[in-house]
């Protein structure tokens, strides 16, 4: 559809929407031309934009409905679920703030446009839900539903108010050294069951662990998870590297198909580095020099970049980002246990992370790696008046949770030469 034109064109988007209760539509528009919404054409009220933003004040659209239906896209639902925000996008797809038929939140993640067509993406989408559903943990995402064979696919998840590690470090600066190992021995313990089922989960990053606002971490995005047996994996993943560079374990570089669970402990670690250092252990900038590096060297010293950081809770950093897969924990159990000693992030967290980010309680500065993509505006008003038995209208939007953003994916073909190809935003 083209962008509407008039206020005519905008209102009938809106109906088109099926977003506004018809009552509450005609509310809407007989309270405004009783107050001064004809008064002439120079009113800038008038513009579609400004009936639509207008709309957004009553609380009868959520801001990114009002820039949809604005652009000539008034279509936001997925299957019966009532689109209200986009909370990230990547590779494979976006993700958005959806309300279910029951009227709670969930994310629904829907597959790109431009991979509806492939049957390895498809393949992946249905992998991805499978995976999902394997695991059930407070600590990992809980799939609600999967509806891989709908135009589009699309993925129903919990939705968690929280903030990504990513976003965290980029809002905050750094993290102590207890709230890094709190954090660290809540994912490990996430891991255990994801490596009790034989999953792989090949893209453990800041931007794929949640902080909830209620406390407690979340692990999210298995889209690139792999189960150690699984053909389609071994097929794919033998001529590509899986994963996003700077997190990835050096095998993983050399081989996505043949990893398993300690892959997944060196992205812990790369993790806690840029929790505690405020960038990833090898910030070279040339991926080439990186992925040798990952291979061949060491990371700076956490005790050099953080003289504050206990010596022994750097060496479980180290350990876990060991280059020999065998150098590392035996498991995710093992490593949450060494992890636990310094695991004490105290009565502040993560409490001070949904404050505004100033002040004395950051341990080390920010830095532009963690960069969040989408700031949220502020939620609208609601002028409107409602009937007595008011009809719940969309909740404002809340805080942006990163949880795609920033994805990148590396892409190597086998020897003698190799290509690279990104997917998603950024450099993470």
């Amino acid at each position: 559809m083209r962008r509407p034109d008039t206020l005519d064109d905008a209102v009938a988007l809106v109906r088109a929407s099926g977003l506004v209760d018809a009552a509450d539509l005609r509310r809407f528009l007989d309270l405004y031309a009783r107050t001064g919404l004809g008064a002439g054409p120079t009113d800038s009220r008038l513009s579609p934009s400004g009936v639509l933003a207008l709309m957004v004040e009553e609380g009868l659209l959520t801001r990114f409905q009002s820039a949809e239906i604005g652009a000539g896209r008034p279509h936001l639902w997925v299957g019966p679920y009532r689109v209200l925000d986009e909370l990230g996008r990547g590779g494979m797809g976006r993700v958005f703030l959806a309300t279910s038929p029951a009227g709670g939140l969930v994310a629904v993640k829907v597959l790109s446009a431009g991979l509806r067509d492939s049957d390895d993406a498809r393949a992946r989408f249905r992998q991805e839900a499978r995976a999902a559903a394997a695991v059930a943990h407070p600590g990992v995402v809980r799939l609600i539903a999967a509806e891989p064979e709908h135009d589009p696919p699309f993925l129903v998840m919990e939705y968690v108010d929280g903030v990504s590690l990513q976003a965290a470090v980029a809002r905050h600066g750094t993290f102590s050294a207890a709230e890094a190992a709190a954090v660290g021995a809540g994912v490990a313990a996430a891991l255990a069951p994801v490596a009790a089922v034989g999953l792989v989960h090949r893209d453990i990053k800041p931007a794929n662990v949640l902080l909830a606002r209620a406390g407690g971490v979340k692990v999210l995005d298995l889209g690139v998870a792999r189960f150690e047996s699984d053909p389609l994996s071994r097929r794919f993943d033998e001529v590509v590297v899986v994963g996003t560079v700077d997190y990835l374990a050096p095998e993983q570089a050399e081989d996505s198909s043949a990893v398993g669970p300690a892959a997944d402990q060196y992205g812990l670690g790369a993790t806690l580095y840029f929790l505690l250092a405020g960038h990833p252990p090898f910030p070279d900038p040339d991926l080439g020099r990186k992925l040798a590096l990952k291979s061949d060297a060491d990371p700076a010293p956490l005790t050099a970049l953080r003289p504050d950081v206990p010596g022994e809770l750097a060496a479980v950093v180290a350990k876990l980002m060991a280059r020999r897969p065998a150098d590392r924990y035996p498991t995710p159990a093992a490593a949450a246990a060494a992890l636990a000693p310094w695991a004490d992030a105290g009565p502040h967290f993560p409490a001070r992370l949904f404050h505004a980010a100033a002040g004395d309680d950051r341990p080390g500065p920010a830095t532009a790696i963690g960069a969040d993509p989408s700031p949220t505006p502020p939620p609208p008003t609601r002028r409107i008046v409602r009937p007595a038995a008011p009809r719940p209208v969309c909740p404002p939007a809340p805080p942006p949770v990163a949880d795609e953003a920033g994805a990148t994916t590396l892409r190597v073909a086998p020897r003698p030469g190799w290509w690279v190809r990104w997917l998603g935003r950024g450099r993470g």
